[in-house]
């Protein structure tokens, strides 16, 4: 072959080579793109995913998280359909995040400090001024919550520091004694009407009662330290009476659901705990009375909206419906909590057995914040000499 021919050959190859080569460059940009492309929507698929069940846009599916007890309220809200009711009213959903005590509540709240995963918290007054202290709590715009102006002033709690409108109380429970009246009758008792019946000798072996660790169990001990010549400020009277009596008491029960229990199978007969859980026990067909001793006490129940909340707005909407005229009557008539609203009307049944009105003013009144600033150590306290008892 010549020269000439050899050359013209070798130029055809490398055009064809070339060529080759630019068509395969080209078909792999296109598959590059299109694989580009593919995991781009991919992507997209996958965050609108993500976004439709997490995160911030939460609130898009009207979810309000409630944090707070079990007990009536999940009764109210699941078993007697209120949860239905407030989204009939409202467009929201209510979603209940049950906890045992008012201390685990507001320790799980203020874990959620800096990046809250439920909307609105009300527990007992005491644990949530811990709450407070702690700066978990938004401020409240009556504006936007319109029956706070029909609650009571002293419904109407502020922050100390800015004077802010920060929480409210939706009601209360009333301390006093529930007991079995088949067993009282069958052993001839007379009813509890005074706290110091709490140390009747038959009365051992048949005690219900709350530990140190809740709220509830701290009001006993303040209770019984006032019925023996002290007082938050002077609790060791109470600390000396409820070790005399520790020996009779059959469980420190931390939930009402347990003494119900324990009531109901015949284990123990008296307790100590609120007149809503009492009420409770009676509308379950349980044999049992309610008695409040004089002077009553109150537990308040305080509600509040967390800072930074997912769904701000739907948790306004719940904390304005359930201090509703609505919602606080039924608690009343159902639970006989003392009721905040003063608009609401209740029954001549209901008004015979719950403070209502001029007569909320006769409650006696505790120091909180001292209780407060000495809670742990009066836990630690009641767990070592009294709970522990033998």
């Amino acid at each position: 072959m010549s020269r000439l021919a050899f050359a013209s050959l070798t130029r055809a190859a490398l055009v064809r080579t070339s060529l080759m080569r630019r068509s395969l460059m080209r078909a792999s940009l296109m598959r590059a793109s299109l694989m580009r492309r593919s995991w781009s929507a991919l992507l997209a698929t996958f965050l609108a995913a993500l976004v439709s069940v997490g995160g911030p846009a939460r609130a898009q599916t009207k979810d309000v998280y409630l944090l707070t007890w079990g007990g009536t309220i999940q009764q109210m809200l699941e078993r007697d359909g209120w949860d239905k009711k407030f989204t009939e009213a409202t467009g929201y959903h209510v979603i209940l995040v049950p906890k045992a005590t008012g201390p685990e509540i507001m320790a799980t709240a203020i874990a959620q400090k800096d990046k809250p995963q439920v909307d609105v918290v009300m527990s007992d007054h005491l644990p949530w001024l811990a709450g407070l202290q702690q700066g978990i709590f938004a401020p409240l715009d009556p504006a936007a919550a319109p029956n706070i102006t029909s609650l009571y002033d002293a419904a109407k709690i502020k922050d100390p520091a800015t004077g802010k409108l920060v929480g409210v109380v939706p009601y209360g429970d009333i301390f006093g004694f529930i007991y079995n009246k088949d067993v009282f009758a069958k052993k001839g008792w007379a009813p509890p009407t005074k706290w110091t019946d709490l140390e009747r000798p038959e009365f051992q072996g048949q005690l219900l009662l709350a530990p140190g660790d809740t709220t509830y169990g701290l009001y006993n001990l303040i209770i019984t330290a006032r019925m023996h010549g002290g007082d938050e400020h002077n609790i060791d009277p109470g600390f000396a009476a409820l070790k005399k009596i520790a020996p009779g008491v059959v469980d420190w029960s931390n939930t009402y659901a347990k003494m119900a229990d324990l009531i109901q199978s015949g284990e123990a007969s008296v307790a100590v705990y609120s007149s809503s859980s009492g009420a409770d026990m009676i509308r379950r067909g349980l044999p049992v009375v309610i008695t409040v001793p004089v002077p009553s006490f109150m537990s308040p129940s305080t509600m509040g909206v967390m800072n930074n909340a997912p769904n701000p707005p739907g948790a306004v909407a719940f904390l304005n419906w359930w201090i509703g005229p609505e919602v606080q009557k039924y608690r009343a008539e159902t639970y006989s909590n003392p009721i905040m609203n003063r608009t609401v009307e209740l029954s001549l049944t209901a008004q015979a057995r719950v403070p209502h009105g001029a007569e909320l003013e006769q409650l006696t009144e505790i120091d909180y914040l001292y209780v407060l600033a000495h809670r742990a150590e009066w836990t630690t306290r009641f767990q070592k000499e009294i709970t522990s008892a033998k």
